[in-house]
């Protein structure tokens, strides 16, 4: 079982990031975010990890609420989520350009190697039965 928060309204857990060229992992508060088929962290934490443009396989643009935003790719050999190790997770950098502090979202990319049960009302998340 692993604990989320509601924060305005909002399901956030953690994602682990490794720094760049280390296997030491820094989290990043994420909000579930189940519409967004990609995972999607800010630059400012991106570059935080030692990360930059020039470490991305592809530009990126995001459609969203807000208009197009354009970003870069990157490809993380290894992520932890939900207590496991997930391995060759593609995350687009974008400016999330929020006023609420949001610096991630943890999309469907990341979400799909889960089943997941939410108990909202009393803030646990049950990631059953990894697939893959």
């Amino acid at each position: 079982m692993h604990q989320f928060k509601v924060e305005k309204g909002f399901l956030v857990t953690k994602l682990y990031l490794p720094y760049k060229n280390q296997n030491k992992f820094e989290p990043l508060p994420v909000i579930l975010d189940t519409g967004a088929l990609v995972t999607v962290i800010d630059p400012s934490f991106t570059d935080f990890l030692g990360y930059s443009i020039k470490d991305a396989f592809s530009l990126s643009n995001l459609d969203g609420a807000a208009g197009v935003s354009k970003g870069y790719s990157i490809n993380f050999k290894n992520v932890k989520c939900f207590n496991h190790d997930l391995q060759n997770i593609v995350i687009a950098c974008h400016d999330l350009n929020s006023k609420l502090g949001i610096k991630g979202l943890l999309g469907m990319n990341i979400l799909n190697h889960f089943r997941i049960d939410l108990a909202y009302n009393t803030g646990e998340v049950f990631a059953i039965n990894k697939i893959h």
